[in-house]
């Protein structure tokens, strides 16, 4: 199937397979580095109107017998949603299912499966599910985002997260991030940007509003220096995570570093605050906020519809991709 001309605006979602036979249908990923590895998982959920209806659509992804997420598009929506995954695998086979629940025809317009455990991003027993990925001051307006080949782990950086009275600061000057030891290995156009406080203020503040009761949440913090700093002056500030202070911190001239991961619960609320010492206000350059899934269930025998899919297939109707 092909998305009405309209609403044509990327090759990678402008096709796309639909199910409308089985309640659960899955396809079968075989990655080569085999079971107990982490896995980043990626389905890319575009409509396009390509059935004519104008119908809002809902079904639910899972991988194997596990929840990941509800999908709930709206058709007139002019711009493709994905949904991820950090996946932990204990079998050589990982089946990522489209589940019918009544409101609509499932369909998928792409799909990714990473090898992510030489990244910092693991966990043995729950999923981690990226709700926010902000790179933060980017200056580009002709950009959306930054992922790969710009990132080494293909995460997708949004430029459309803002900090209350803030302002962009940026730099040309190259990081060098392959002779860093920050094992997140942020893309050099993330780390050039950044945003600081207005003018006479001291603290940076966030609120994540969408969570849900009893939800875990990790939170990473990614800084580096682009401003040098004159003699005798510091930039040291503190981070406040839902009214707990962590700190000092202090931060070396182009010099990437990530603070966290933290564990929070219910909510994520931050302030980065420069002490009463600084000479500077703070800066942050991007954070990540992942959601924890539940406890992994063990997997099962997968009985409804099987699809195969292998590296760079599009045979079957939609971009399908294991990098």
């Amino acid at each position: 199937m092909v998305v009405a001309p309209e609403y044509s605006n990327r090759k990678l979602v402008d096709s796309l397979r639909t199910f409308p036979e089985g309640k659960r249908n899955c396809y079968t990923l075989k990655p080569r580095e085999g079971k107990n590895q982490n896995y980043y998982v990626r389905a890319f959920i575009y409509h396009g109107n390509y059935d004519s209806k104008n119908e809002t659509q809902m079904f639910d992804l899972y991988v194997g017998v596990n929840y990941w997420d509800t999908v709930d598009i709206n058709v007139e929506d002019m711009f493709a949603t994905y949904y991820e995954i950090i996946h932990y695998s204990v079998t050589d086979t990982i089946y990522v299912c489209l589940v019918n629940t009544g409101s609509g025809v499932p369909f998928i317009n792409g799909l990714d499966l990473r090898f992510m455990n030489d990244s910092p991003y693991r966990s043995m027993d729950r999923s981690l599910l990226p709700w926010v990925r902000a790179d933060l001051g980017g200056l580009d307006a002709t950009k959306s985002s930054t992922r790969y080949k710009d990132d080494v782990y293909d995460r997708i950086w949004r430029f459309d997260v803002n900090l209350n009275d803030s302002v962009s600061i940026s730099t040309e000057t190259n990081i060098d991030i392959q002779g860093s030891d920050d094992p997140c290995r942020l893309p050099v156009e993330v780390l050039r940007t950044a945003v600081q406080p207005r003018n006479g203020l001291n603290s940076l503040s966030y609120n994540y509003t969408r969570y849900t009761e009893n939800s875990e949440f990790l939170v990473f913090f990614h800084f580096a220096e682009i401003e040098q700093i004159a003699p005798g002056e510091i930039r040291e500030f503190t981070i406040t995570l839902n009214g707990l202070n962590y700190g000092l911190f202090t931060l070396e001239y182009l010099k990437p570093l990530t603070i966290g991961p933290y564990t929070l619960q219910d909510q994520v609320r931050f302030s980065i605050d420069a002490t009463l010492r600084s000479d500077l206000p703070p800066i942050l350059n991007a954070f990540e906020i992942f959601k924890l899934g539940p406890p992994l269930d063990s997997p099962t025998n997968q009985t409804d519809g099987m699809f195969s899919i292998s590296i760079l297939l599009n045979a079957i109707g939609f971009g399908a991709r294991m990098l």
